[in-house]
């Protein structure tokens, strides 16, 4: 690998030759160049693939397609699916597409033509992602500045370019940032900032947050802490010693001093490959510091490392470097409970419980989503300015069935799943079935559950208090099954409670509930003892005799007052016709009627 000079050089050779000061003649500044805002794609070198192209993206990015190399100015196009996306025509060089987003991701065919016939067709792939931060590298700058307090560095990658922050709310203004190179993200910040609290550095973009820790502490006494690294990865020790001493604190390893020089790399290995390894002392007011700097680790940089003080107190920090990857999940839900379990939980709680992971893993968790029931896909939620993710998180509102928890790290993939069960208030169906007398009951629940049959008597009017009511004979049942929603089905006599007060009763892990229903029941005809139907058949004779005689009472009233009518006519008009056959001539005789006698007065003249 090149170090900085040579790195150095080869960016002001190659500044040089943009502005033609250093190139010759005869070499042509190439077209399309990548750089953090866009990436470049050459046709001409695929011009017969076996295989489609499959093109990295950062989110953010604009994709460059030069045409350079492609003979007798064809005609181009970037075609999705059956549509059009950019043509390129008349001699254009290139086309180009707007900023990126993941919703980009698909396959394209980029099509050329040159006089009407077809030159190329290829298929182009294209992955427009976000890669969540790296973990930061942390280590010293300015090592060899004499009386000057080392600068601690932070460098992380990510797409996209990850923004470094500081413990302690450091503003931003304090450190220098920068970008330098595309994806990767540089920050600097004096170490005098943190003589007296230890610090931590974050990179964090839209994936993401990923923190290096400064592993810290005060010489005060004899006690050991251990540090996990995985290879490459940095490391960072500092101690501290409070007071003013005549010998600043010096970190040894077994047995043996270490200073610059025992940690420099072997001459026949490039520094970029084992990183600048540095020991630097600074003191602030009356605080001593011994850093210890290490910029990739290896295997033979796991071992005790100890940092002692003229008082002869030391802080000592046991490192491991582990292997390429690991991890896995330990639990889910509570830190007991494994991740295939079963989780219960009311109606009433799904909207607020999360779902909860803990995973061991090293040296990052690259991916982590939950796939719900219904297939949608939620990134996890993480803890913010740890160096470990232990907890992941799903906070969405929870339903019933399976959700999965998908993990990436070191290369490794891993799917772990949990059934979930958002119980529900059960819904009691009462049906009463006249034809056999029994109330039937229907309804949904979790199971295991018990349920039973209650009465209240009907001698008791209140039906208020628990004392008040009565399981019924025979009438609990016990549900062993094991599931979310079952439909449970019972009925009863009500004559078998001797009561018109009924209640169904349920009992689940979640809860108990009673629900009752009341019975209007007509009363049925109640015999005597003794002899109860001929009593019964003298009764409706007595009544049917009565009816009888009112009916001829009625009906003799009935005739005799039609008869007297009818006679009351016929004596008057037998008294009309008689006093006619007296006195022809009516119309001069003025006739009076008083009852049923007629008077005439005849007068002559």
């Amino acid at each position: 690998m090149k170090t900085w000079r040579q790195r150095n050089m080869l960016g002001a050779v190659l500044l040089l030759c943009a502005v033609g000061a250093l190139c010759s003649d005869d070499v042509k500044t190439p077209v399309c160049v990548s750089s953090h805002e866009a990436a470049c794609l050459l046709p001409a070198d695929y011009l017969n693939p076996s295989a489609p192209i499959s093109k990295e993206l950062a989110v953010g990015k604009k994709l460059i397609i030069s045409l350079e190399g492609l003979s007798e100015s064809p005609v181009c196009y970037w075609i999705r699916g059956e549509d059009r996306v950019m043509t390129a025509r008349n001699g254009s060089q290139s086309m180009v597409t707007s900023p990126l987003s993941e919703t980009d991701s698909g396959e394209y065919t980029l099509t050329c033509d040159s006089n009407n016939a077809a030159m190329f067709s290829t298929t182009v792939i294209l992955h427009v992602v976000m890669k969540r931060p790296t973990k930061p590298q942390l280590m010293l700058d300015g090592v060899d500045v004499s009386d000057t307090s080392p600068l601690f560095k932070c460098v992380s990658e990510g797409f996209p370019n990850p923004t470094i922050t500081w413990s302690g709310n450091k503003d931003v203004d304090e450190a220098k940032m920068f970008k330098a190179s595309d994806k990767r993200t540089e920050s600097k910040i004096s170490s005098s900032e943190y003589y007296n609290t230890g610090m931590m550095c974050c990179a964090t973009n839209a994936e993401g947050q990923e923190c290096m820790l400064q592993t810290s502490s005060v010489i005060n006494k004899d006690e050991v802490s251990t540090v996990t690294l995985s290879k490459n990865q940095s490391l960072l020790l500092r101690c501290r010693v409070k007071g003013y001493s005549l010998r600043a604190p010096v970190w040894e390893k077994g047995g043996r001093q270490l200073d610059a020089r025992t940690l420099l790399c072997k001459p026949e290995k490039e520094e970029e490959e084992c990183g600048p390894q540095r020991v630097k002392n600074a003191s602030h007011y009356n605080v001593q510091m011994a850093y210890l700097s290490i910029r990739s680790v290896r295997e033979e940089h796991s071992g005790t490392y100890t940092c002692k003080s003229t008082n002869r107190n030391s802080k000592s920090v046991h490192v491991h470097c582990l292997g390429p990857f690991s991890f896995e999940v330990a639990s889910a839900v509570t830190p007991s409970a494994q991740l295939d379990e079963t989780k219960i939980i009311s109606a009433q709680e799904a909207s607020s419980t999360c779902l909860q992971a803990t995973v061991s893993y090293h040296p990052v968790l690259h991916h982590c989503s939950w796939e719900t029931p219904d297939k949608n896909r939620t990134k996890c939620v993480r803890e913010t300015w740890v160096t470990q993710h232990r907890t992941v998180k799903l906070c969405d509102p929870l339903i019933s069935g399976d959700y999965k928890l998908h993990l990436e790290a070191g290369g490794q993939k891993e799917t772990k799943t949990i059934s979930v069960c958002v119980v529900d208030e059960p819904k009691f169906n009462f049906l009463f079935n006249k034809d056999d007398d029994t109330l039937n009951l229907e309804t949904v629940s979790l199971v295991p559950a018990n349920y039973t049959w209650m009465f209240c008597s009907k001698f008791n009017d209140s039906c208020e208090t628990d004392s008040s009511w009565d399981e019924v004979p025979n009438a609990f049942k016990a549900d062993s099954d094991v599931s979310c929603n079952k439909t449970i089905k019972s009925s009863v006599r009500p004559d078998l409670g001797d009561g018109h007060h009924l209640k169904f009763c349920l009992t689940n892990s979640i809860g108990s509930w009673c629900q009752s229903y009341h019975i209007i029941i007509p009363p049925a005809v109640q015999y005597s003892i003794g002899k109860q139907p001929q009593d019964i058949i003298f009764l409706l004779k007595a009544r049917n005799i009565t009816l009888l005689l009112a009916l001829v009472v009625v009906s003799t009233v009935l005739i005799f007052f039609i008869k007297k009518k009818n006679f009351r006519s016929t004596g008057e008009s037998l008294e009309l016709q008689e006093s006619r056959l007296h006195h022809p001539a009516l119309n001069q005789t003025s006739c009076r009627y008083r009852n049923v006698s007629t008077t005439a007065d005849n007068s002559e003249g």
